[in-house]
C-alpha cells in the first residue's frame, strides 16, 4: 500500500504521521517509530473514524497542506463574499475551475464530487465519502451532483476511475 501523508518540516513529525497511519491501517501490533503508548489519545480518536477519513486528517496536519482562506480543501474566498472551488491535476490540467458558490460548504461539496469522479473512491475529500454515492457510480456527471446554485457552467461528464494508490 502506497500512502501519501504530506510533507513535514521536521523528521519527528513525519515519523509520527507514519506511525499513526500504520496504527490505523495495521493495528497496534505493527512496528512504529515511537512507543504505541505515546499515541493513546490518538488511538481513541482513531477508533471513531474510517481509515480514509483518518488518513485525510493526517494529511491536513502536514506542513505543506494548502490552507488558504478556507478550512476546506480546494476552496478559496472569491470576490463579493462568494466561495470558489477548484481542483488540481485533473484531465491533464494543472488546475480545473469548478465554480463559485454562496457558502464555503457548498464549494467544498462541489470539490468533493469532482475529486471522486476524477480520482476515484480514494480521492481526498472534505466530507465523508458516503454522502456522495451518486458521484461514485460510473458514468454519473457533475451536472447532476454539483449543487445547482453554482453560478458557472457545469463540468462536462467524466468517467470515474479507481486506483489502488491513495493520494
Amino acid at each position: 500500500m502506497d500512502l501519501q501523508l504530506g510533507t513535514y518540516d521536521e523528521e519527528e513529525s513525519a515519523a509520527k504521521a507514519y506511525d499513526l497511519a500504520a496504527l490505523k491501517c495495521f493495528g497496534t501490533s505493527t512496528q512504529t517509530n515511537f512507543p504505541v503508548t505515546e499515541y493513546e489519545k490518538d488511538l481513541e480518536m482513531m477508533e471513531k473514524k474510517t481509515k480514509e477519513d483518518y488518513l485525510d486528517i493526517l494529511r491536513r496536519k502536514s506542513d505543506r497542506f494548502s490552507r488558504g482562506a478556507s478550512k476546506y480543501r480546494g476552496v478559496a474566498r472569491h470576490h463579493r463574499n462568494r466561495w470558489e472551488a477548484r481542483i488540481g491535476n485533473v484531465r491533464g490540467k494543472k488546475s480545473l475551475y469548478i465554480g463559485t458558490f454562496s457558502t464555503e460548504e457548498e464549494a467544498a461539496r462541489a470539490y468533493d464530487v469532482v475529486a471522486i469522479q476524477n480520482k476515484g473512491t480514494n480521492a481526498a475529500t472534505n466530507f465523508d465519502k458516503s454522502t456522495y454515492t451518486r458521484s461514485m457510480t460510473p458514468g454519473s456527471n457533475s451536472a447532476c451532483d454539483v449543487p445547482s446554485h453554482a453560478e458557472d457552467q457545469p463540468l462536462p461528464p467524466t468517467t470515474t476511475t479507481s486506483s489502488n494508490h491513495i493520494n
